[in-house]
């Protein structure tokens, strides 16, 4: 599918996902996002191998963002921090936030299609399967620590939801 939706259970709120190869002009999304002109998360896809690691961390950021106990600024940053498994702030947005050198995105929105973003990224809005062939697996152990003893090619993403669902428990 070129982009998806999932209805996020815990508070109903709707999360639309599209993934987008050969950006050129990732500064200038990146910018539209900062300035709050573009009602988006753009995320480092090369991190998520697939489109169901953002489901549940847009889950988490909805549920948190409805009893007010969100620990950043922001719905788009709660999702970035709630991507990774570090309880370090600055350093998961900055590992999961899309960077200006990069040419493949994720853009995320909440209760909103992803028109506008696809007005402004330019680039080749791809299939969501394509992900996983795109994915980074020693960067994303690494920044997971995750063990090769723990991790085969078929529960790489359920290695990742627990972790990432986990966080706040550990």
């Amino acid at each position: 599918k070129m982009d998806v939706a999932y209805e996020l259970g815990s508070t109903g709120a709707r999360l639309c996902v599209g993934y987008v190869e050969n950006v050129t002009n990732a500064p200038e999304v990146r910018k539209s996002v900062l300035e709050g002109k573009l009602d988006a998360v753009v995320v480092k896809s090369s991190l998520v191998p697939d489109p169901m690691l953002l489901a549940v961390a847009a889950n988490k950021a909805s549920l948190y963002q409805s009893r007010n106990s969100m620990r950043t600024r922001s719905i788009h940053t709660e999702i970035l921090y709630n991507l990774s498994s570090s309880s370090n702030i600055s350093q998961s947005l900055n590992n999961f936030g899309a960077s200006d050198k990069d040419d493949k995105l994720i853009v995320c929105t909440l209760d909103r299609d992803l028109s506008q973003a696809k007005d402004l990224v330019q680039g080749n809005w791809c299939d969501l399967s394509n992900l996983r062939q795109n994915c980074d697996l020693k960067s994303i152990k690494k920044l997971h620590k995750l063990k090769d003893s723990e991790l085969t090619e078929e529960n790489l993403v359920a290695c990742l939801v627990s972790k990432i669902a986990a966080k706040d428990s550990l």
